[in-house]
């Protein structure tokens, strides 16, 4: 394969692998240009046209890894995960199905998706790592310990407390988990619209998530709920601008 083919067939995979990753459009960008920067300059390495995707997943998470350290995105302590591997020996709760779709309108699906991906970014950077590719992006559980370097019953502690962490902060924020809570996605557009000039009022003030905190407990229809918007958000594509400054690149 030329580098033209696997650049058109797989942007939009290490795209969307790249969004999950990063949580932000901008990064994600950035993260696929630098991967096919890398497997331009590479590309006489290529042996199995069937092992490209998992050879790019890998020069991707690579690139990641190395932007989290540049910003001084703080790892797990040893501890923490030793506290993780030991809660993935007792852990074996599957993720609950909705008892319904969750219907979210087309005009607040992206307010939405951005929303629930800004708060992925509120996870220490294991957690982050491991919901986003396991729970978002559907990889194989083996396979994301293996990038990670841990256990799989490690991964499957990082897991549970992302799980548990996003599921606290939704289960009494998000009008979609429970339409008593007071964040109501057509009230942010509105708010939004109305504080356009002000954007400083947009900022988020939590830094990090703690289910321990609120001392929050499993409950399965808030989970299945969380799941149901994470797993079923769209495939996205970069804008038009970076496609062609990218082509370009590569002529």
């Amino acid at each position: 394969m030329n580098f033209e083919d696997i650049f058109k067939e797989n942007y939009l995979y290490i795209y969307n692998f790249a969004l999950k990753l990063s949580c932000h459009q901008d990064n994600a960008e950035d993260l696929t240009q630098q991967t096919f920067m890398t497997v331009f300059e590479k590309q006489n390495q290529i042996r199995d046209a069937k092992a490209i995707r998992k050879w790019l997943t890998s020069i991707c998470y690579r690139h990641f890894l190395m932007f989290m350290r540049k910003s001084g995105a703080a790892e797990e302590s040893s501890i923490e995960l030793e506290e993780a591997e030991t809660a993935g020996k007792i852990i074996a709760q599957p993720l609950p199905q909705a008892e319904e779709e969750v219907i979210v309108a087309d005009e607040l699906k992206n307010l939405q998706n951005g929303c629930f991906m800004a708060m992925v970014r509120k996870l220490t950077l294991k957690q982050r790592i491991a919901f986003s590719l396991v729970d978002m992006f559907g990889m194989n559980a083996d396979y994301v310990a293996e990038l990670l370097e841990v256990s799989p019953n490690t991964l499957k502690g990082l897991l549970f407390r992302a799980r548990m962490n996003l599921d606290s902060f939704f289960a009494d924020h998000c009008n979609l988990i429970d339409a008593k809570n007071p964040c109501n996605c057509t009230a942010w557009i509105k708010f939004r619209e109305s504080h356009e000039k002000n954007k400083s009022l947009m900022k988020k003030t939590i830094s990090r998530l703690d289910y321990k905190e609120k001392d929050y407990r499993f409950d399965g229809k808030v989970r299945a709920k969380v799941n149901y918007l994470y797993s079923h958000m769209p495939e996205a594509k970069p804008s038009e601008t970076w496609f062609l400054k990218v082509i370009e690149i590569f002529k």
